[in-house]
């Protein structure tokens, strides 16, 4: 039995961002997408997710908060089997929704001085590694972060997922997960292109790995995540004794379902570092884009600073770890992030203060992003009025 993609995070642009910033166009930075916005109305998020729960959807978890109003609720189940209900303070992976995580500690550890991502490679990492990565002597840490590397994406074929279906209890980190990106070819050139690649964010790893003298997801702990209250977070596999994680269900074309969860328990990678719950995920995007914020000017600048972003080619555009949208004028942020049983969507508006949070505990199958993707366009248009 094999699942294709098993464990590959995606990038939110699905249907929700077709409609808002339209992808597979290579506008300007500052083009917009215009949509039109039907008159307000008074919405009951509690009974649009209770109507979003079906044999697709087993549960869903939705925040909306802005500065005038708050809304948090839970709807259907956490775990088939044992029938327990969906919690607002449940906790699942949050794929490549972390990566705005793993952007920011990098950006921390530059401001501090520890290292410069304009440096290439071999400043931390050994030869015996970079002989087997294409243009290695001519990759910056920075091109790692924002996708222009070139680096070949261990996630486009199954040889990392058939091997965690072989050996789904044993601890898999950086180091395991590179070994299926290595002697393999490059996109282009570093700086010559963008193509998204999790190797980018595997290599970041081992290099704040280097730069502190053991894994980073202590210190990613000690500097952003107790700080800021984070306490329901945790790094995925590594401090998988943090807290468990609820049941994830992706969908066969022929309609057998496979519980993700046991996979999951025990994979730990910088390019998709964090377990949250919904509160935390929002709290730390919103702390990363808001001005009054903590963060600094320094780490701003790095993650989404107009200087540094670059075209995806479809309306949006990436930092380090950050997706920025326009939607008629007005700026929005996001990473969301897909894997095989789990969905995770993160927004923040800056000009309404306004943060969508959104889990599934369905992902990588067309029948979820189609409906899941219906619930988050409903959401955003009532909050854009």
């Amino acid at each position: 039995m094999y699942l294709l993609n098993q464990l590959k995070p995606k990038l939110l642009c699905s249907s929700i961002i077709l409609m808002l910033v339209a992808c597979g166009s290579d506008p300007e930075v500052n083009k917009t997408a215009n949509i039109e916005i039907p008159p307000a109305v008074n919405i009951d998020y509690q009974k649009m997710i209770d109507e979003t729960v079906s044999d697709t959807i087993p549960g869903v978890i939705l925040l909306v908060e802005t500065s005038e109003q708050r809304f948090i609720g839970s709807a259907g189940l956490a775990d088939i089997e044992s029938q327990e209900a969906m919690q607002t303070y449940h906790i699942m992976p949050n794929g490549s929704a972390g990566k705005k995580l793993t952007a920011l500690f990098v950006a921390m550890l530059e401001e501090e001085g520890m290292l410069n991502i304009d440096n290439t490679l071999d400043t931390w990492l050994s030869e015996a590694l970079l002989v087997q990565i294409a243009h290695s002597d001519k990759m910056t840490l920075r091109q790692l972060l924002n996708h222009t590397s070139g680096v070949y994406d261990y996630l486009d074929d199954n040889d990392f997922n058939d091997a965690v279906l072989l050996d789904p209890s044993s601890l898999k980190t950086d180091h395991y997960a590179l070994q299926f990106a290595l002697n393999k070819s490059a996109s282009f050139e570093p700086g010559q292109g963008w193509d998204y690649s999790n190797t980018g964010y595997l290599l970041a790893g081992l290099i704040m790995d280097e730069v502190l003298g053991e894994h980073h997801s202590s210190e990613m702990r000690n500097r952003i995540l107790d700080p800021l209250g984070m306490n329901s977070s945790h790094y995925g596999g590594v401090e998988k004794e943090q807290g468990a994680i609820i049941s994830g269900y992706y969908k066969y074309e022929d309609g057998e379902i496979l519980n993700t969860k046991s996979f999951y328990e025990n994979i730990g990678v910088a390019d998709a570092p964090l377990v949250a719950s919904v509160e935390d995920m929002a709290l730390l995007l919103k702390t990363i884009i808001n001005d009054d914020s903590s963060v600094s000017d320094h780490a701003k600048g790095a993650l989404f600073g107009e200087d540094n972003l670059q075209s995806m080619g479809d309306g949006s555009y990436y930092g380090q770890g950050i997706i920025k949208g326009m939607i008629n004028g007005t700026p929005f942020y996001h990473h969301g992030g897909v894997e095989s049983g789990y969905s995770t969507t993160n927004i923040y508006i800056p000009l309404t203060d306004t943060s969508i949070t959104a889990f599934f505990n369905c992902g990588n199958f067309d029948m979820c992003e189609f409906e899941t993707n219906a619930l988050i366009e409903k959401v955003l248009l009532n909050e854009l009025k």
